[in-house]
Formats: structure tokens, sequence, C-alpha cells
């Protein structure tokens, strides 16, 4: 790939500076070297920045270890290398180069930038468990859940395009306070559908509100699961796991929608609580003197880790906390074997990060292997005013809802195009816009206007001086001959390229020069656990293409010419399916 190359290129430049001595008291070549896209496209192809970063260990000025690194660069495929300010090392390409690019990503398919054991961003990770939604199976997810949904399935996919072996895994939280809540709210709403109870004595206070119990615990439903019709004697923990399936159920529905599917969805009753792991995991801090029983309680030392306070393990009335059985879910996470955790939390948990990194140390573990992505909020607004919006509550908006209301392409790219640390402001009008101003139905048309060319070259076209029908320019098995030559004759631009005019030369190696950024883009993205990254390169990539479109006819009466720009239109497809996939965003062939 074109990094790689210029790497390659620049490293083997260094070394052979210092051993011609023009390098001041530099000894050893660094192992990386950044290599960017310019800022202005007129400056260069591709800029290197690293002389001023070797100035300081060199002892040399930065423009003189630019000049001694140009002058023992290999030059082949480079037309041109200028220095500037004080010490960038700007590279233009022959058409050679460019056209490598193009074929190595008809070669290859969605197979370019597919990151591997060697080359991803942290070789020594082999897998991770990524954990993210983990709502209560209490009532709907709405869309705080949505935006975790969103972030971490992209993130999923991103992360295993980096070449890394990744499990997404849901924790549901069916123990505790908010359990006993729902089978409380539960049997309060069948006995007043029953009419053995009446409205006005459900408890909205102590209660889930009972609108959300009436659309999800329906008579049908609760007749066919429960064992008893004698309603008020059924106890409550019988309602509790009565709600609990269908509101999983209903989330797991809603997810699947949303194209989100987890591996494993990991219940705190079951495999945390019954099967003794949360007592065990307060025995251990126990053995370790990191916690103390106080006033009927068990207690973490937290303060010895830097928290402002200790916290409750185990309350008086011998219920476990929060707390106790995170550690206990952490500990089990390591002991499958994962070497990392990432855990994908709303911005009101920042707090707990220390506390849950300085319990994981209490009890043995290796806490640098818990990583937690905090997002933000996420509100609407409509015409510039932030609103409301829900079809049933009239306080929180569902991803039902919202899917509903604007399409799921526009819901995912939405909600995965900031940065998780950022607040969304969801746009309502704007994704549902159908032209360039909205950025995901400006990607997808990219996509169906690649996919409409390469058909509409097989097609009958409309002469448009006579008005008649015209035969196509290729039958469909030359069309398929064409595209195997695409992904290995890298001569294709050579002979046609040379006589472009000005606004064609510049729109059509930006193109190239932003597509063999893809992988960049997947590594950075990755790194930083930043889907977000891919979604703002597939919309300048979506612009360069219109670009190009608009000042390149692909489709005339020269086949040579056809054929060069054909393949590029088939390597800009490929990329944009490709980010598309990864974001779980579909590619539309027509629109």
């Amino acid at each position: 790939m074109l990094k790689e190359k210029i790497e390659t290129k620049v490293i083997a430049a260094i070394k052979k500076a210092i051993e011609n001595g023009e390098l001041g008291e530099l000894k050893e070549s660094p192992e990386t070297v950044a290599v960017d896209l310019p800022k202005n496209p007129d400056h260069g192809d591709r800029v290197i920045s690293i002389a001023m970063k070797l100035t300081k260990e060199a002892k040399v000025p930065p423009r003189n270890i630019a000049q001694a690194i140009s002058d023992n660069i290999d030059q082949e495929g480079i037309t041109a290398i200028d220095i500037a300010g004080p010490g960038f090392i700007n590279l233009k390409f022959d058409w050679e180069t460019l056209e490598e690019i193009v074929t190595e990503i008809n070669n290859l398919g969605s197979g370019y930038a597919q990151l591997n054991e060697t080359n991803k961003p942290e070789p020594e990770l082999k897998s991770i468990l990524l954990e993210y939604v983990s709502a209560n199976p209490t009532g709907d997810l709405h869309l705080g859940h949505g935006r975790q949904a969103v972030l971490g399935s992209a993130l999923a996919n991103l992360l295993k395009k980096a070449g890394y072996k990744v499990h997404n895994e849901f924790y549901i939280n069916d123990a505790g306070a908010q359990i006993e809540k729902l089978g409380k709210s539960c049997k309060a709403a069948v006995l007043i559908n029953e009419g053995l109870m009446a409205e006005a004595d459900y408890d909205d206070e102590n209660c889930y509100p009972l609108d959300s119990m009436n659309e999800f615990i329906t008579k049908d439903y609760y007749q066919a699961k429960l064992n008893s019709t004698d309603y008020q004697a059924i106890p409550e923990t019988d309602y509790a796991t009565l709600a609990r399936l269908k509101f999983l159920d209903a989330q797991k529905e809603i997810l699947e929608k949303a194209r989100v599917v987890f591996e494993k969805w990991y219940s705190e009753k079951e495999n945390l609580h019954i099967n003794g792991k949360v007592a065990a995991a307060c025995n251990k801090l126990l053995e370790k003197d990191m916690a103390y029983e106080e006033d009927g309680a068990l207690w973490f030392k937290a303060k010895e880790f830097g928290d402002e306070r200790d916290r409750v393990l185990k309350k008086q009335d011998g219920k476990f906390t929060y707390l106790a059985a995170d550690l206990a879910y952490h500990q089990d996470k390591l002991e499958r074997g994962f070497d990392r955790l990432i855990n994908l939390w709303g911005a009101d948990h920042h707090g707990q990060i220390a506390g849950m990194k300085g319990i994981l140390e209490a009890a043995g573990e290796d806490s640098s292997k818990l990583e937690v992505v905090l997002m933000q909020m996420v509100s609407l607004a409509k015409n510039g005013q932030e609103v409301k919006m829900s079809k049933r509550s009239g306080d929180i908006v569902t991803i039902s809802d919202l899917i509903d209301e604007v399409g799921l392409d526009a819901f995912r790219y939405f909600l995965v195009e900031s940065q998780a640390s950022n607040r969304v402001v969801f746009d309502l009008e704007l994704a549902k816009k159908q032209d360039k101003d909205n950025p995901v139905y400006y990607i997808q048309y990219a996509h169906a206007r690649c996919s409409s060319i390469i058909r509409n070259i097989t097609e009958e076209r409309m002469n448009s001086s006579t008005q008649e029908l015209e035969a196509p320019i290729l039958s469909k098995e030359e069309l398929e001959a064409w595209q195997k030559d695409f992904k290995t004759n890298s001569k294709l631009f050579a002979t046609k390229f040379e006589d472009l005019n000005e606004q064609e030369l510049k729109s059509t190696k930006q193109l190239i020069l932003f597509l063999a950024q893809y992988p960049d883009i997947i590594f950075d993205a990755a790194l930083n656990r930043a889907p977000n990254k891919l979604a703002h390169y597939l919309k300048e990539l979506a612009s360069l293409f219109h670009q190009f479109y608009t000042h390149n006819r692909v489709i005339s009466e020269d086949k040579e010419l056809i054929k060069a720009r054909l393949s590029l239109v088939s390597a800009t497809k490929t990329i944009l399916k490709d980010g598309l996939d990864i974001l779980a965003i579909s590619a539309p062939e027509r629109m």
C-alpha cells in the first residue's frame, strides 16, 4: 500500500544519510514515519514531516535534514520532491504509482485495508470483549441506548477490519432493586387489567410507567406464561421473571432491527449471583485485606486507590451492590481470556472508572486491560430548535420511534458521525432530506452513481440528437473481461491521462490519492476507537467522487478512456461499500 511504500523509502533514505554522515548526531533511523495528505493538494501528493522530529537528536536544522532525506530517497515512482516551510517534504507521484493504487483496490476488493496480526494498531492485542448497551430489562430502549448500540456495533466491525478478534456482549442487569421494582410494577399492571385493583392505586412513584407495562405485558402474554389465574397469590418474583423475558425479547428485536447483533447476552443473575461469583469476588478482597466489615456491611477500601470514600460491597440486608457485581463480571471477562475489555458507558458514569480500575487492582487483576469509552447525550432538533418526540410515553424517545421517523440508515449515520465524547444534536429534518445536504444520502448516492455508471455500459442508450436507442457500448461478457483486467492491469491510465485538462487531472488525482488513504483511516479510527473518523472519510470520498464525475465524462466514444475511468469508478465503489458495511449502513445499487 502507498503509505508503507513511502515509509520504507523514507526510512531507507534516513539510514543512508546517517551512513553518509549527513544527519549530525543521529545514530538510528525511526521505526515509523508519518505519511500524510497535504492540506493543500497543489503542494504535493503526500507530505513527510519527520525532519522536525529528528532535529533535536540530530542537532541539525530541520530543512537540512529534509534535504538529506530528499537527496538519498529512492525516486522511483516520484516525479518531484519539494522542501517547504521549516522542513516539510512534499512528494508528487507518477501515473504508474497512482495506477497501482487503483489496481490494488480492484484486485483485493473488500480485503483492501484489511489489517492483520503484524500491521494492526496494537499487535500485542489478540482478542477484545466489547460490552455496550447493557440496559436494564425493565423497559424500552431509548435514544441514549441507541447511540451506544450504533457506536458499539460500528466499533466492533471496525476493530475486526483492523485485525482483531472481537466479541460483542450485552450485560443483562437482571438482579437487584430494579428487578424487584419490575416485579411490583408487572403484578400491579396485571391486577388492574384483571379488575382486581384500581388504576388510581398504581404506585407511580415506585413503579415503572403503567403504559409501558400495558404495552408489553398483554393479557394473552401473561395468561400463557403464568401457571395460575390466582393473580393475587402469584409472588412478585414470578412477575419479575415474566416481565424480564418480555422486555428482553423486545430489546433483542429492536436491536436486530437496528443491525446490532451480540454474540452473548450475559445474565448477571444466572452467571454471577446464582453460582456465587459475586460472593467469591468479595471474599477474595477480604483475604487480601482490601475489604472490611463494619456496621453489618462489607466495605471496599476504595480510599486506598484514590477514591473519596470507601464503597459498600454488601449492604446490611445482605444484598450485594453494583460495584460487587461489576467486580465479579470483569473478573469473569478476564478469566475467559480476553486481552482488552472495552466498555461503552454514558458520560454520567465518568466517576466510576477510577473506582472500577481500583477494585480490579485490589483483586489482583491488571486494570490496564479495562478501557472505557464515554458517550455524551443525544437530543433532537427540528428547524434549529430542540424538540421532544415520542409516540407513546411523551417524555422519552425510543430507538424504534426514531428509526420509524428518519429511516435506519440515517439513524445509524447521524449517531456515529460525531466523536463519542461530543454531545449529539440529531437534526430530524436533515436526516430525512434526500439531497446533498444529508451526508448519508450523499454517500449512498455516490455508491449508487458508481453502480449506475457500471450498469449503463451494457445497456442501450438514448441518442440525445436523434432520440433513438443505440446499442450498448459493451456486452456483459466484455464488461466482465474488463473487470478482470482492472484487477491486474496497472497500465490503464498511462496513455489516456497524459492529455487531461487541469480540472480533469486534479479531480482524478485527488480521488485516487484519497482512496489510498483508506487503510490509514481504518488504522487511525480503530486505534482511537473512533468510527466517526470513517463516517467523515466516506463523506469526503463521496464529495471527491462527485467532483470527479462532474469533470470527467466516463461514458464516451473512446473505449480505452472509458476503461481507464471505469476502473477508478469500480475502485471507488469498492471502498464506499466496504466503509458503509463497517458502519452497518446499506449501499444501494439504485436511488
